[in-house]
This record gives C-alpha cells, structure tokens and sequence, in this order.
C-alpha cells in the first residue's frame, strides 16, 4: 500500500485559515484485496491528442455534430491507467508541518484499506447490533460554522473585534502562505522520524 499526495490548492478551506490536502490511495501486489482493486480501478482510458477535438462546435464549444464527435471518440487510442482505489481528503490548521501531514496520511491508509476491503468506503455499513463494520477516518468538521463565523468577523470593524477574532483571522493569511510553501514540497524526500508509505 502507498498514498501519493497531491499538491494542494487554494479552496474554501483556506478562507477559514485551513489548509485542505488530498492524497490518492493505492494498493500494491501482494496486499491484501490487490485482485479486487485490479478489477475495478484498472481502466483504459482514451488518449485524447493536444487540442483534442477539431470538429465543428457551436458557441459554447460543445460538438455541433455529436455523431461525429461520438465517432472521434471511439476512435481514439486507449492505454491502462491503474486508478487509486480512494482519494482521502484531510483539513490541517496552518501551522501543519510536513510529517504530521504524513502521519495522518499514513493512518487514513490503514484504515481506509480496511473500509475498502468491508466495501464500506463511506462507513455506511452496521452490523447486526447496529455497530459499524468500518472505522470513520475523519472527525466531525462544522464547516458551516466555521464559514460562517470566519464570514461574520471578517465584516466587523477592525475596532469592534476582539484580539481572539483578530487571531483567527490572522489565521487566514498564514494558511495562505503556508499553502505556497505546501505546495512545493516533495513528500517523498521530507526528512522524518518515521517511515511512511509514501510515493
């Protein structure tokens, strides 16, 4: 098993001082459920040229002619693509360094293997008690709370807001920075106390 992250980006997360990171999950040969990952997440996929489609399109640049389109399509070269069998997605506060990330990232492996081998990546199975087969991998997030609280105090006078808020504004900015910083890290080369499953 390995995870690959992927560089992050500026999203509605940042605007509440929170770095989003996401990270494809892989399985390899000789781990347990490599069949049935084989099966399902190793496509063909089209090889779609540079410019991609030269036929006639209309103002919004959909196909004018969709049988020719269809025909065009079908007639592109195909090659495998092994697919990850689940993209995990984790908020960090800004001041995250690059091996807590990897931590958690190791961890969410372990236990989104497990939910996956259950086909319970969405941790929506019970048993007969009603207890979950699977491991929830994330906490509880409020986002809408979070959004709208960030919402409120960014429109508040700077006079009428306290130094918490001021701080946690402030957090916005920092999480900016440190995504530009986030972003070009290698993961593979961050120097560590412990070893991770990383690509």
């Amino acid at each position: 098993m390995y995870f690959k992250i992927n560089a992050p980006q500026q999203d509605k997360y940042t605007g509440m001082g929170m770095i989003n990171v996401s990270a494809d999950l892989y399985l390899e040969k000789g781990d347990e459920g490599y069949e049935k990952y084989i099966a399902e997440h190793l496509v063909m996929v089209p090889v779609i040229p540079e410019g991609g489609y030269t036929g006639k399109v209309d103002e919004q640049g959909a196909p004018a002619d969709q049988n020719d389109y269809d025909n065009w399509f079908k007639s592109l070269p195909t090659v495998q693509q092994l697919n990850p069998f689940c993209n995990h997605s984790i908020q960090f506060e800004h001041d995250v360094t690059e091996e807590e990330i990897l931590w958690c990232f190791e961890w969410a492996l372990g236990i989104t293997h497990w939910n996956y081998l259950m086909d319970d990546l969405h941790c929506q199975k019970k048993d007969e008690n009603g207890n979950p087969y699977s491991q929830v991998v994330n906490q509880p997030f409020h986002y809408s709370a979070r959004k709208e609280y960030f919402k409120i105090i960014s429109q508040l006078p700077l006079g009428n807001r306290s130094d918490y808020m001021n701080a946690e504004l402030a957090k916005v900015t920092k999480a900016e920075k440190r995504l530009v910083k986030v972003k070009k890290v290698d993961f593979t080369k961050v120097k560590t106390t412990e070893k991770y499953k990383v690509k």
